[in-house]
């Protein structure tokens, strides 16, 4: 008897072809941001007519939300690996994970550079990004919630962990020799070492040695 189960036909192929015409966009709109990419040069690089790139994506809109969903899957399916919640452990696996795969990382300087605009259609997709990294803040295992004097706060903390990730991958294009895992194993190191010198009793302890 033939096989009932798994995706075949025409729809196995609309799924893959929307598949390479996401890769091709991500690939443009990396190289030419999206303001600046045509459909017409994406139709010209799968091998389409304008119409049928439209005949799978409402418009250019809709192919950017495809674009952004494929570098989160990404980057989601690489942190799935950890066994940890660890808030620098996966820090440094995007690191990782951005050197590793140059052109989801230009895709997402270009696009994030570009959506600094309201009106841009990516500009809610950037600005749930970073209250998301607000959120990490709830992760961090710290004795300063209370916010003695001359500490950060952990949501503090978190704006500027994302501040360094994005800045290392900017600065990374100009520094072949900058190491962006390094750099942000260094970052974590500065707030463990501050957390611990403002845990209660710390200054107590020091001025008794």
């Amino acid at each position: 008897m033939p096989e009932t189960s798994g995706t075949r036909g025409p729809y196995r192929k609309g799924i893959e072809r929307r598949r390479e015409i996401v890769a091709a966009a991500a690939e443009l709109f990396a190289e030419s941001g999206y303001t600046h990419s045509s459909m017409r040069e994406l139709a010209k690089r799968v091998n389409l007519t304008q119409p049928g790139v439209l005949h799978h994506f409402a418009d250019k809109e809709d192919l950017l939300v495809e674009v952004l969903n494929l570098r989160d899957a990404s980057v989601a399916d690489y942190l799935s690996a950890l066994e940890t919640d660890d808030v620098a452990a996966r820090s440094r696996e995007v690191a990782r994970h951005s050197a590793e795969h140059e052109g989801l990382t230009s895709l997402f300087i270009i696009l994030s550079a570009e959506a600094i605009f309201r009106d841009h259609p990516a500009h809610g997709y950037f600005q749930e990004h970073y209250r998301a990294a607000q959120a990490e803040a709830r992760d961090l295992d710290t004795a300063s919630s209370a916010n003695p004097p001359g500490s950060v706060s952990p949501a503090m903390i978190a704006t500027l962990g994302a501040a360094i990730q994005d800045g290392l991958q900017i600065q990374r294009r100009y520094r072949d020799d900058l190491d962006v895992v390094e750099a942000v194993d260094a970052f974590w190191r500065l707030v463990r070492a501050a957390l611990v010198a403002w845990a209660p009793g710390a200054a107590d302890e020091n001025n008794t040695r």
